[in-house]
């Protein structure tokens, strides 16, 4: 695996973020229910939203009503960190993939926590440094891959997030065609011929939203000899 995903999605660090926030910060906050399927717009400014339950796709906009996937939060995750800190507001789109809880908490009693118990800045940071890696990669991808490339960085990152110890046969799930071609610039039919190429190779195996990576190794060598290939 790549050494930049090890190092970004640090096992350790990763579950003393989300424990923080789920169990001392959150509930700090007012709850705020939403059924699956549902779509908001938000300003982000003075508010930090902490994901409970469920999980959600955060999306940027531009005045056409174009939308841009940034990244997907699970519990234990944030929204609202770096327009707390900055004091320059955001507006984002969530995308509620199922039945999820926030808890929105204002900035106000963030600072008073944070003043009291200045140590809990490093959850903060974590968190935005981690998003902020996750942007430079991003543009890397925009940038400098192909399609198929930028389509197994993605299968190999996920893997990586949700299964950091294992390489055989990892489950990819809620994800459709769509979903992952708006979070890597890639058209929803070119997701699908992509996709259908790693499954005739023996890479993947597709059934409907689930995706199983039978190796990260095999995958991430077969990434290499893209590259190599260009």
């Amino acid at each position: 695996m790549n050494t930049k995903y090890t190092e970004l999605f640090d096992l350790n660090k990763q579950n003393n973020m989300r424990q923080f926030f789920l169990e001392i910060l959150g509930p700090c906050g007012k709850v705020e229910k939403y059924p699956k399927g549902s779509i908001i717009s938000r300003d982000i400014e003075d508010y930090l939203y902490v994901v409970k339950t469920g999980a959600v796709n955060i999306s940027i906009c531009d005045i056409g009503g174009e939308e841009q996937m940034i990244y997907r939060l699970y519990p234990g995750e944030i929204l609202g960190e770096f327009e707390i800190f900055s004091e320059v507001s955001q507006n984002y789109t969530l995308h509620f993939l199922e039945d999820s809880t926030l808890w929105k908490i204002e900035k106000c009693k963030i600072n008073n926590i944070l003043k009291d118990k200045p140590e809990y800045y490093n959850y903060f940071m974590h968190s935005m440094s981690r998003k902020y890696n996750l942007s430079l990669i991003q543009s890397g991808f925009n940038k400098f891959y192909s399609s198929e490339e930028k389509l197994t960085e993605f299968l190999l990152r996920i893997c990586k997030i949700r299964e950091p110890n294992s390489t055989v046969n990892i489950k990819i799930e809620g994800y459709t065609h769509e979903d992952i071609g708006k979070g890597i610039n890639v058209s929803r039919i070119g997701i699908t011929n992509i996709l259908k190429k790693l499954e005739e190779k023996g890479l993947i195996i597709i059934k409907r939203k689930l995706i199983i990576v039978k190796s990260v190794e095999n995958l991430a060598e077969y990434r290499e000899s893209i590259r190599k290939n260009r």
